[in-house]
């Protein structure tokens, strides 16, 4: 499949079959390319004279602008250009922008008395939000919000803990539009300031055709073994899919190369395509980016970012871990072999063609782990080093002298900018007084001497790669990386990042309402109500200390699970992270535990049928049944079903705890087992069939896990043996049937 076909496909599995003109495709591609440098502008060098709100503002209102343009108002109309009233609404939402950004500082805004206007606008505002909303996320959020703003003005009468008085409207609109917990909070400030960045961080890796890369070398890494294409599909989407904001996006770039490896060993069609859903979907889990939500997790815990991604990095790790025993029990149920070592592709010249598409992820890793750096920083360092060595590199192997003049130009530039800048800004801010205005300012344009070394770093890498391109003397050892790609990669990261904007700004409002109303401080006492009623109906042998906990956390999943059906995971997190999380904290839960427990179920609620955009993604690929691969793809992913409770109740793998080096050990390898015991469960499956009373054994084992003390890891671990030796023997007894027969 072309990447114009691939790219096509997303689109019209996210919403949009609107194929435009080369007129008004590149309208759209400039406004799209406009928000993507604007966002790498300010990760690298701030806010260019103006407010941290007026960038939200900007933020969003160029996404809606962008959405207007580019989603029709319903699927399947395959429009050839824009309609007026489409154009009309982006030009209304682009007034109201301009309207919100000069009304932040009015008297009336700052006093909480809104003006009949303010609150017409307000109003007007929020209903292109979610119509915005309902054009690239569906209907399942518009519909949860609608719930939300009705329970706000209909509080007067629930009944019990959900009453309350505050319906008024102009509160409503002034709460949600004008304050910070609204529409501009948290998850809007998240997605402006962190969430973009690694979305175009993602998609400029993509265009150097990075994710070719990973595939190649993950097929060359676990090809060979039993099932090896669906293991290596496994891997190579799960390095995708931490660095992309849409496992949809991640399902059919990596499925596309995946899914005809696995059908060709022997996988089923539907089978192939709900391996790659698991996969693809799981990578939102893993760090260093977990797909963007780690970043929106910094700003709702105030946990730092590098806290973050080492609590969820041994449960990532896990999760693909039971994926991959999952995987493992298929191709031996099937007796699926691995592929030949002629079908690989060397690792030696994989790396040699494109392994310097490695060093900006190290890049990324050294800032964010070891310096510690801001995640915009990092981000900003990161991409520039990125475009400089895929720019050059192809070059130097081709036309090494002029090459060399080029990156020596480059060079100096970037050398002299730190002393020329004061002297753009001070013509630029000459230009106030010619024009009568007051936009540009000492700081309007800003430098950061790291340029200078990322720059040089680019320039040096992409130089001893090309110069050993050229020793080898081979045609295409690389592929030629220009502007036309750049800007295809800033085009994309802005049409990606469309369905995480507008569903930030809708859970915005679903913060709002819980905040206004009064619901945030109700929420627990109800969950905890309930919790008891069902302990209540519980025989007293299986009540223990820790069983209110259980029953919040079950409630949790479907809450996680149903709120999830068909949202970004992203957007899942968001809403989860304001409804649920703050339960669990209540509860007793560590904030980081809280929230990766609903984040990990939230992106299982992305691969859960009947709604899941990537089994509709690889179903089309694999030329199977959409629900059918759906229900194959949360299959896979439901062999580390059990791991949030696991890190829930034992958080040591979290590395949050003062575990001894053993605890910890043993605490990784319990996980392990437990979740390669429940997989045999689910696949009915380890070295042979199981009957009925060894699948029981296997999901008792895998439940005793959970509760992860020396009594309950004892028994687990002697029945897991029990298990083990009994397989064996049959296998062994199999075996010698049919040479007795």
């Amino acid at each position: 499949m072309e990447d114009k076909d691939r790219k096509r496909m997303i689109q019209e599995l996210e919403g949009s079959d609107r194929i435009l003109g080369r007129k008004m495709a590149l309208m759209v591609s400039i406004v799209a390319i406009a928000l993507a440098m604007f966002h790498l502008y300010v990760a690298g060098f701030g806010l260019p004279g103006i407010g941290s709100r007026t960038f939200l503002i900007l933020h969003l209102i160029l996404g809606i602008v962008l959405v207007f343009l580019v989603f029709p108002i319903k699927k399947g109309m395959n429009q050839k250009t824009i309609p007026w009233y489409d154009l009309l609404l982006a030009v209304i939402s682009f007034g109201m922008g301009v309207y919100l950004i000069r009304r932040q500082t009015a008297e009336a805004i700052l006093s909480a008395r809104p003006t009949e206007i303010d609150l017409i606008i307000g109003a007007l505002f929020i209903v292109i939000v979610i119509e915005a909303t309902r054009r690239v996320v569906g209907w399942p959020l518009v519909i949860i919000a609608g719930v939300f703003v009705t329970y706000f003005f209909l509080g007067e009468f629930m009944p019990g803990q959900f009453y309350h008085n505050r319906g008024d409207f102009s509160r409503f609109i002034y709460e949600i539009v004008y304050r910070s917990n609204g529409i501009f909070g948290t998850p809007i400030y998240a997605s402006a300031q962190f969430v973009f960045i690694f979305i175009l961080f993602g998609a400029i890796l993509e265009s150097t055709g990075a994710g070719k890369m990973f595939i190649d070398l993950a097929i060359r890494g676990f090809g060979k073994f039993k099932g090896g294409p669906a293991k290596a599909s496994v891997v190579a989407s799960g390095m995708m899919g931490s660095i992309s904001g849409s496992s949809t996006a991640n399902a059919v770039t990596t499925g596309t190369f995946t899914i005809p490896l696995m059908k060709k060993v022997g996988f089923p069609p539907h089978v192939a395509g709900g391996v790659e859903v698991a996969a693809s979907s799981s990578g939102q889990f893993l760090p260093p980016v977990m797909g963007a939500a780690a970043f929106i997790m910094v700003e709702f815990t105030g946990i730092p970012y590098y806290e973050i991604i080492k609590s969820a990095f041994i449960p990532a790790l896990l999760a693909y871990v039971g994926i991959l025993f999952m995987v493992h029990f298929e191709a031996s149920k099937r007796n699926i072999s691995g592929m030949e070592r002629s079908e690989m592709s060397s690792a030696r010249k994989l790396l040699l063609r494109q392994g310097y598409m490695l060093v900006p992820i190290l890049i990324l890793l050294y800032y964010l782990v070891i310096e510690r750096a801001s995640v915009n920083a990092s981000a900003f360092y990161t991409i520039i080093a990125m475009i400089v060595i895929a720019l050059f590199t192809y070059r130097f192997k081709e036309r090494l002298g002029r090459t060399i003049l080029y990156a020596a130009i480059l060079l100096a530039i970037t050398f002299s900018m730190q002393y020329l800048i004061g002297y753009v800004n001070q013509g630029l801010e000459g230009l106030n007084a010619i024009f009568g205005t007051r936009v540009f300012n000492t700081e309007t344009i800003r430098w950061r001497d790291s340029i200078f070394t990322m720059v040089l770093g680019g320039v040096v890498v992409a130089l001893l790669f090309g110069l050993f391109q050229r020793s080898m003397k081979q045609e295409k050892v690389t592929s030629e990386y220009g502007f036309k790609e750049l800007f295809e990669g800033f085009d994309t990261a802005s049409r990606n990042a469309l369905s995480i904007i507008v569903a930030c700004a809708t859970a915005g409002i679903l913060i709002g309402v819980i905040t206004t109303s009064g619901l945030s401080t109700k929420f627990t006492r109800i969950v905890i109500d309930f919790s008891d009623t069902i302990e209540g109906w519980l025989p007293n042998f299986m009540i223990t200390d820790n069983t209110q906990i259980y029953i919040a956390l079950v409630l949790t999943v479907f809450a996680c699970l149903l709120l999830g059906l068909g949202l970004p995971t992203t957007a899942t997190y968001v809403v989860l992270a304001a409804v649920i999380a703050p339960v669990l904290t209540d509860l007793g839960l560590p904030v980081i535990v809280a929230h990766l427990f609903v984040l990990y179920y939230g992106v299982l609620a992305d691969d859960t049928p009947p709604i899941n955009l990537p089994a509709y993604a690889t179903a089309g690929i694999a030329n199977a049944g959409p629900i059918r691969t759906g229900v194959q793809g949360f299959k896979y992913d439901s062999a580390a079903l059990l791991l949030p409770f696991m890190f829930a109740i034992n958080p040591t793998i979290l590395l949050i705890t003062d575990a001894t080096a053993f605890e910890m050990t043993w605490a990784v390898i319990t996980a392990a087992i437990g979740m390669a015991t429940f997989a045999s469960f689910i696949q009915n499956y380890m070295f042979t069939n199981y009957n009925v009373m060894e699948r029981v054994a296997a999901a008792a084992t895998a439940l005793l896990f959970i509760q992860s003390d020396f009594l309950t890891d004892g028994i687990a671990v002697g029945l897991f043996i029990l298990i083990v030796l009994f397989q064996l023997y049959k296998r062994r007894k199999e075996k010698r049937m049919p040479e007795t027969a």
